[in-house]
């Protein structure tokens, strides 16, 4: 028998499921933000087939923890030959849901309202909800006038809100979507040649040296000329060529905090891709925090043949992770991680000096259009 810690839980009405060839559960910000999963069974029995089904409720656990609850089965398929019969299922949680559908609660116009206060307007009728965590700049600087556009899904409405904000989204294990800025709790560590199975880093040049965003308001007889029409902010990114900037123009009206605010965004955009960190190890807690993991969760990796820096060690965030159990591999998991300006602009620290390598980009600042 597996020992429980070795576990993955299917909880339905008509009971639990523990016996899977296959397993893969995911999360990270680049597509599987809403937490998928895939689960393989051989020689499916009768009450597996009645009940693990497109549509049917499910909830997930790793070593006995939730990481879905209340999600959905989307896709079932059956499969034999004269060796083998099997059932593979996939779904994802409840705030799945926000992606399918277009926006059809609400008002359909805001003028006044915060991302969160729009937010869970539009995900009424999809019974999920929002929150903010933490407390980052923007989150709360209300949008003058939003309009919901035609056959826009409330994630895609909610995605361009949160790209003017600077803020990034995920799913908690109960569907609700979430954004903002997680508060570290704990550091995991992995280290070269004890509890790391294999690794890679990928670093890349940002090229540009500045970011800048553009935008525009509705004039008024309070608001005219330039600081309507010339709205505009800047950050520079370290490591870049000189003299080439990459221009935006922002998806909505802005006035100039919100300026700031995307152009942050779109800084933190270059950071997070800079710098990718893969790393398998063994098992599914987190190393040192007894636990699974969380996005943004704080992760050092000591491993002097990945990093060009003297130390061979990099302080990081958790990006994504992908949970996976099967006959051949065991029980593993893979993360990946970026540099910590993905998720909070930051200037480098010049006191600080651990090789050539020293990602960073000023917070973004307001200046005159051109």
């Amino acid at each position: 028998m597996p020992e429980p810690q070795l576990y993955c839980e299917v909880r339905t009405e008509g009971g639990v499921f523990r016996d899977w060839l296959q397993v893969t559960i995911a999360q990270s910000f680049d597509e599987a933000w809403q937490r998928n999963f895939s689960m393989i069974c051989a020689e499916p029995n009768q009450g597996l087939n009645q009940r693990l089904v497109p549509g049917a409720r499910v909830d997930i656990a790793l070593a006995g923890e939730l990481v879905i609850k209340e999600g959905y089965i989307v896709n079932r398929q059956a499969s034999y030959d004269p060796n083998r019969h099997a059932v593979k299922v996939d779904g994802y949680s409840k705030a799945g849901l926000a992606t399918e559908g277009s926006v059809s609660s609400g008002t359909g116009q805001y003028r006044g309202y915060t991302v969160e206060a729009i937010a869970n307007d539009v995900l009424k009728t999809h019974g999920i909800k929002f929150r903010i965590e933490g407390n980052p700049d923007g989150a709360k600087l209300p949008f003058p006038n939003v309009m919901v556009r035609m056959g826009e899904t409330p994630f895609a409405m909610i995605a361009r809100l949160c790209n003017q904000r600077g803020l990034r989204i995920w799913a908690d294990v109960d569907g609700t979507i979430v954004a903002g800025v997680k508060e570290a709790k704990g550091n995991a560590t992995l280290v070269e040649g004890q509890n790391i199975i294999a690794a890679s880093c990928a670093i890349s040049m940002p090229a540009v040296s500045e970011t800048i965003y553009n935008s525009q308001q509705p004039g008024s007889d309070s608001l005219f000329g330039k600081k309507a029409a010339e709205i505009q902010a800047k950050s520079k990114l370290t490591a870049g060529v000189p003299g080439i900037v990459r221009k935006g123009l922002a998806e909505m009206p802005l006035d100039q905090q919100g300026a700031v605010a995307r152009t942050n965004m779109d800084a933190q955009q270059i950071e997070a891709s800079r710098l990718r960190v893969n790393v398998t190890y063994q098992g599914w807690e987190a190393p040192g925090l007894n636990r699974l993991w969380s996005l943004q969760d704080s992760v050092t990796v000591k491993s002097p043949m990945l990093f060009p820096t003297e130390s061979g060690s990099m302080d990081l965030k958790l990006w994504g992770y992908i949970y996976t159990q099967d006959t051949n591999g065991g029980t593993t998991t893979q993360i990946e991680c970026v540099n910590r300006n993905a998720f909070a602009v930051r200037s480098p620290d010049g006191n600080v000096d651990d090789g050539w390598y020293r990602p960073g980009a000023t917070p973004a600042v307001p200046e005159a259009a051109t």
